[in-house]
């Protein structure tokens, strides 16, 4: 469940700081979830991590037309 909610913050391009404080955690959780995220995306920074929502909004798009 806390990936998900640091997967919708940081998808709005929220850094590490400002994800830590809107969910009161420290940074490192943040970090830690972080690198979790990216294994199961197969991603291995950020910008992939916004290319893949991208994506998977514009699929929602087009399946919603």
């Amino acid at each position: 469940k806390r990936e998900r909610d640091i997967l919708l913050v940081l998808a709005r391009g929220r850094d590490v700081p400002s994800i830590a404080k809107q969910l009161y955690i420290s940074e490192n959780t943040v970090r830690s979830h972080c690198k979790n995220l990216y294994r199961k995306l197969d991603v291995h920074n950020r910008q992939q991590v916004f290319d893949l929502v991208e994506e998977f909004r514009k699929r929602e798009e087009y399946d919603g037309d």
